[in-house]
């Protein structure tokens, strides 16, 4: 999202000086980010701590989610991805998705505890700098958050549903 990319980036200086930065750009931003990456953060003793990507395949992703603290994304079905790996989310749902399903999913996932929501209309460096610090500085809050998002996971989804799938086409059989 090219929204989220702008404010990450904006935010890059204060981010790095703390934290290390993954960050999946999309294979069209991919350029732009990393170019105005490397600018932003110019000669920062940081710099080293900005991992920009354009893509992430499977391998990638599980190293990457399993060394995240957090992870700041859009709403979609992803946000059942995040639950699986319990760490704490900022979620920034699409305005104008089919349905305001991204909204929705955001609000229901953040009523967990797992998640915080910025609405694009207010996403710029300094609310994401804001929420990205209410999260890591209290253990008791970030705790929470993992917590909220281990309930709200669901790891034997898929054998349910393959289940309830073969015990219908069984009951069909008959």
């Amino acid at each position: 999202s090219k929204i989220i990319n702008e404010a990450v980036i904006d935010s890059l200086p204060g981010l790095v000086e703390k934290y290390q930065i993954i960050h999946q750009t999309g294979k069209a931003n991919y350029k732009e980010a990393k170019e105005t990456g490397d600018l932003v953060l110019g000669n920062s003793q940081f710099a080293k701590r900005y991992k920009p990507f354009d893509y992430m395949d499977d391998l990638a992703m599980r190293m990457a989610s399993g060394s995240a603290h957090m992870v700041i994304s859009r709403a979609g079905s992803t946000i059942f991805e995040i639950a699986l790996w319990g760490i704490p989310s900022i979620l920034i749902p699409i305005t104008d998705s089919n349905g305001d399903h991204q909204r929705k999913n955001a609000y229901n996932y953040a009523r967990s505890g797992a998640a915080i929501i910025i609405e694009e209309a207010n996403l710029n460096k300094n609310i994401l700098m804001e929420e990205i610090e209410r999260v890591f500085s209290s253990s008791d809050y970030y705790n929470k958050m993992v917590d909220g998002a281990k309930a709200f996971a669901k790891p034997e989804a898929a054998e349910t549903i393959a289940q309830e799938i073969i015990n219908t086409a069984l009951k069909h059989e008959k």
